[in-house]
């Protein structure tokens, strides 16, 4: 934790780590700026905090948008503010994070279900792709074959 102010923004420096409990959304800000905000927990075995949401103005809102989902965790690095409020009558208080810097922490899970190079059917002149071979014996005779057409 550190400065009260750092290139415009004010309030106290922080760094977490946090838990998405929540969806992303995207938002305006008081001056009408588009942000991504993020709602989840400090990740802290030792003490239990209130609420936080992270604010992020920065130019990866959109790919931060589609990574962002609950369970994952997020570095966060900004400013905090300590907002207090009624909710039905009963105190409520949330930590609202000004974020400069947001970094996944949990690798993007990427479907391989569409990976690979596929052949055409169908269509003439197209290649039909074959199985490759399943047993030890196919695959020797199969190399045998490549390196006999090398060699004419």
């Amino acid at each position: 934790m550190g400065s009260l102010s750092d290139n415009g923004q004010e309030g106290i420096r922080v760094q977490l780590r946090l838990l998405i409990e929540g969806s992303p959304e995207q938002r305006f800000d008081v001056h009408g700026n588009e942000v991504l905000q993020v709602r989840g927990h400090v990740v802290d075995g030792s003490t239990v905090h209130p609420e936080v949401v992270v604010r992020f103005s920065g130019q990866r809102r959109a790919e931060l948008h589609r990574w962002c989902t609950v369970h994952r965790h997020l570095y966060v690095d900004g400013f905090v503010q300590v907002k207090h409020w009624l909710h039905q009558g009963r105190p409520r208080v949330a930590l609202l994070v000004e974020a400069t810097t947001l970094s996944p922490l949990d690798d993007a899970v990427v479907d391989q279900s569409r990976a690979g190079i596929y052949a055409v059917r169908g269509r003439s002149g197209a290649i039909a792709a074959k199985a490759p071979p399943s047993s030890k014996e196919e695959r020797a005779r199969k190399a045998r074959e490549l390196l006999d057409l090398a060699d004419a």
